[in-house]
């Protein structure tokens, strides 16, 4: 029931899981056979779509995920059931990105008896962990042909037989059929890769679901046609130099660098097949050595934060983003509004009922739970990209805007936000926070407002969703990526004592979030928040303690293949040790100078971040 000084009605149609599914399958032309395949009855799927069957997060993530739509773009409320599988499979991946074979052993020895038997993305999940383990123990490849061929047929029965033209499948299956392929190692193992590159290509993936796995399968297809090199011809070679950075241009296009050490070292060797360090062709001649020093610049990172500069697993496939559970958000959230149990529960339930969820005791039905939700500020969708809507075009325009504003494209984002607010719903406060959001971030940009208004604006956006005026003394917080963002903003608008002490907050918390082994899980907040607060350290002199931050944010950007910010980040940490040296009264290396910002306009040019690219380029003339 809700209470009459609620003042938010939030459309139901706006967000539940089921109208967004069946409206992108719609879109994409997809039948429910073909969606349901492998994964459950057609009837069973029909049910859902109509919102009369519940869903494990785990289906979720593989219908989104075969519907081209990647599951780490979310944010994730999760019951108690889900909560529990994802802890399992979250301390799995920690185990085996540790290389901790014997441990991830066994963390997969218990999760498989925990999971019910007839789960098979859970079962196919365990058994691609297993060959997992099985590579960095190097087993021999005939263990590890039949773990990954047990695991395919989990939810793609016919493997001998597939015909790719008439399939759905997620990047995680299409990894599983790559590996399946590589290890059984048939002769004709080139000619599957490229039909698996002619299925990315042609699927409907996104952006970052495509570049999860595409640039894997050329790595794989690269390494198999250098085996016979010697018979190669020139055009051999230049169809090879296509594909290659074909895979290379998706990576530029999103920031990421999965297997991009690898491909920039094939590529460079194709260009060396072709002549090209003494080609007459300037654009050759350039290709090379870019890619040159962009590798070599990856592994003097790599060596330098003591990460591996190349891939060795495929955890990344299956990582998610700002995971919690549910109960907990309850428990937090009413701590952070200053509610007793009993308040929150009036008129909705009984306090008991809040108390055994609170407990990981039991679910809550749903209509109380999305009414509870609602009164702490909270949508009731449990799962979003910061927005609430059943509209993949959103998504896609939200992703623009976010690059174009980047960029200092401003007339294209407003352009892409008039566009964005034709199609959202601001009497959900989440959609209205971000808009307001935007466009005090954009006036901010534009040198359209002062300062202070510009907090002010973000204290609107803010309050959209949490109105409360102290919530940073408790011993634990929830707020949401956007409430995040608001207040890593606000504090621009606070000196001394009172900067600090959010500073050292946001420091805290993500001190917390790596202790339950989660900075990968919140990525996107972390490299965002923390490049702010380690420059914020620079500029009131805590030049130490901003540089070891620097490092801490590099070392997680590559541990996550990430490299959208690692430019950035360099330059912060130039600026931080000359200023230290200035400080202390010793000699700059000018060389060591310039050969920092010309790393900086490499990894900005190779992100096509055309506005800092621009800014190094300044710095470099004026050192």
């Amino acid at each position: 029931m809700k209470r009459k000084d609620d003042k938010d009605t939030i459309p139901e149609s706006e967000q539940d899981f089921y109208i967004f599914l069946k409206r992108v399958r719609i879109e994409e032309k997809v039948y429910l056979d073909q969606l349901a395949e492998g994964l459950m009855t057609v009837s069973r799927l029909a049910r859902i779509e109509k919102g009369q069957r519940p869903i494990p997060k785990s289906v979720r993530d593989r219908l989104l995920g075969r519907l081209g739509i990647a599951s780490d773009m979310y944010e994730n409320l999760l019951n108690v059931e889900d909560y529990r599988a994802w802890d399992h499979q979250r301390n799995i991946l920690y185990a085996i990105e540790r290389r901790d074979t014997q441990s991830a052993q066994e963390l997969v020895l218990a999760y498989e008896k925990e999971a019910p038997v007839n789960d098979r993305i859970k079962r196919q999940f365990c058994l691609v962990m297993q060959a997992e383990i099985l590579k960095q123990q190097e087993t021999d490849w005939c263990e590890i042909a039949a773990c990954y061929d047990a695991a395919v047929r989990c939810t793609v029965p016919d493997i001998e037989n597939l015909c790719l033209e008439k399939k759905l499948l997620s990047i995680q299956e299409v990894n599983m059929i790559l590996e399946y392929e590589f290890y059984h190692k048939g002769e004709d193992f080139a000619a599957k890769c490229k039909d698996l590159m002619t299925f990315v290509e042609s699927a409907v993936f996104d952006d970052l679901s495509r570049v999860k796995v595409y640039p894997k399968i050329v790595y794989y297809y690269l390494q198999e046609i250098f085996v016979g090199r010697d018979n190669r011809q020139t055009e051999d070679w230049s169809e090879c130099l296509k594909v290659c950075n074909q895979a290379v241009e998706m990576l530029r296009d999103t920031g990421r660098a999965y297997f991009l050490l690898e491909l920039l070292e094939m590529k460079i060797n194709i260009l060396e097949c072709l002549g090209a360090a003494g080609a007459k062709s300037a654009k050759l001649r350039t290709e090379y050595q870019e890619s040159m020093e962009l590798a070599e610049l990856l592994k003097k990172l790599s060596a330098e934060c003591n990460v591996p500069a190349y891939m060795q697993d495929c955890t990344y496939l299956y990582r998610q983003r700002w995971v919690f559970y549910i109960g907990d958000v309850l428990r937090i959230r009413r701590e952070m509004c200053g509610l007793t149990q009993k308040e929150l529960c009036k008129e909705i339930c009984s306090v008991r009922t809040l108390r055994r969820a609170e407990k990981k005791e039991a679910n809550m039905q749903q209509e109380a739970l999305n009414a509870l939700l609602r009164r702490l500020g909270l949508s009731k969708e449990f799962q979003r990209a910061r927005l609430v809507t059943n509209d993949r075009e959103v998504l896609r325009l939200k992703r623009e805007i976010f690059t174009s504003r980047n960029n200092r494209d401003f007339a294209k984002c407003r352009k892409l936000l008039s566009q964005l607010q034709t199609k959202l719903s601001l009497e959900i406060p989440e959609n209205r926070q971000y808009v307001i959001e935007l466009k005090a971030s954009l006036e901010w940009r534009e040198g359209k407002i002062t300062k202070e208004e510009f907090v002010a604006k973000e204290k609107e956006a803010l309050q959209c969703t949490l109105n409360i005026k102290e919530q940073f003394n408790l011993q634990e917080i929830y707020l949401t990526e956007l409430e995040m963002l608001c207040l890593r903003k606000i504090i621009q608008g606070f000196t001394g004592t009172e900067k600090k002490k959010y500073i050292h907050f946001f420091i805290r918390f993500f001190v917390l979030c790596e202790k339950k082994y989660m900075l990968s899980d919140c990525i996107v907040l972390y490299e965002y928040i923390m490049t702010f607060v380690a420059s914020e350290l620079g500029s009131i002199g805590e030049y130490q303690l901003a540089l070891e931050l620097d490092k801490k944010i590099i070392r997680e950007e590559l541990l996550c293949r990430r490299i959208w910010v690692i430019s950035n980040v360099l330059y912060d940490t130039l600026w931080n040790e000359i200023e230290s040296k200035v400080e202390n009264k010793q000699l700059l290396n000018k060389e060591k100078i310039t050969e920092n910002v010309e790393q900086c306009i490499l990894l900005s040019h190779f992100c096509r971040q055309t506005f800092y690219e621009e800014f190094y380029k300044s710095k470099l003339i004026q050192s």
